[in-house]
């Protein structure tokens, strides 16, 4: 076949959305956190090899991007032992002190389209779910080059609606396609979590004994200001006026005929708006009052009653 693909990975994504994947049900995982949730990138970088190879029609490999962040974009360690890899290239961006990651999503859409316009590739495969991505993958397309996106989740709840409709194919990962690159931490001993688990968010409640304690917690700590719920609703709510913009009709009917529930995807792309809006790491774990202002404040402006 004429032509070659390159793979783009978001590694923030693959991270979070892959834990959530693998230990989204596990009541043994206590934390989520790089420093103790390991990962066999070697293994893990060879199967996304193999997929793209399949979704790009056997074309020859360009190679493949990896884009993180680092304080003041110096590779960790473990960057470097990804960049020594075959065929893979390394791009960082600045990680802030409060754990955001900054440019990233720049400098996957501008290699992309250097390369389209370069005619350097004929094949795409993003390994993200973003939908910042959409106006990036378009213009891809617009210059001849076929764009597939490779997102985590059986049920794709962490790809953006808009993304998945943009792109000329989507193929999904599930747990059984990543469990075996990902080993847990210890399971601590005799502590009892005071946080709600991540994979409890936009559930209707918690489990028995685990109400959330934003005091004890060590894993949700505002860097600047106390958030109130107030805040968390009024953001809730900018959320759903940009969502009532972007999707169609019948994908804001059907959301409210979901209610209590928010969508699975559409709870992904909310939590990830408010954490960033706070300037969050995404992973960020809110308390279970947070997370029901969150979707107070989105339902409250979805059916017009903001003013109320």
């Amino acid at each position: 076949m004429e032509g070659r693909y390159a793979v783009f990975v978001d590694a923030g994504y693959l991270w979070a959305a892959g834990i959530t994947a693998v230990f989204g049900d596990s009541k043994e995982v206590d934390s989520y956190n790089r420093s103790n949730v390991k990962i066999d990138y070697r293994d893990l970088i060879h199967m996304i090899k193999s997929f793209s190879k399949k979704m790009a029609n056997d074309r020859e490999l360009l190679r493949v991007y990896w884009y993180d962040a680092a304080p003041d974009r110096v590779p960790t360690r473990e960057h470097q032992k990804i960049n020594v890899l075959p065929e893979v290239k390394t791009r960082i961006g600045h990680l802030t002190a409060n754990g955001v990651q900054k440019n990233v999503d720049t400098m996957l859409l501008l290699d992309l389209n250097a390369l389209a316009r370069q005619n350097s590739i004929a094949t795409a495969v993003i390994l993200g779910g973003d939908g910042d991505f959409v106006e990036g993958v378009a213009t891809a397309q617009s210059f001849g080059v076929k764009v597939y996106i490779m997102a985590i989740g059986s049920d794709g709840n962490s790809l953006s609606p808009e993304l998945r409709a943009e792109a000329d194919d989507v193929l999904l990962l599930g747990r059984s396609d990543l469990s075996k690159f990902f080993t847990p931490p210890p399971k601590p001993q005799g502590t009892k979590p005071t946080w709600v688990p991540f994979e409890l968010i936009g559930t209707e409640g918690t489990e028995q004994g685990m109400e959330p304690n934003v005091e004890q917690s060590d894993v949700y700590q505002p860097r600047s200001e106390q958030v109130t719920v107030q805040d968390v609703q009024l953001v809730g709510g900018n959320f759903a006026r940009r969502f009532k913009i972007m999707a169609s009709a019948g994908e804001v009917e059907s959301t409210l005929r979901s209610k209590p529930q928010v969508p699975e995807s559409t709870h992904f792309r909310l939590l990830r708006y408010t954490l960033e809006c706070f300037d969050m790491p995404w992973g960020t774990l809110l308390p279970n009052h947070l997370a029901e202002a969150m979707r107070e404040g989105f339902w409250r402006e979805l059916e017009g009653k903001s003013s109320q």
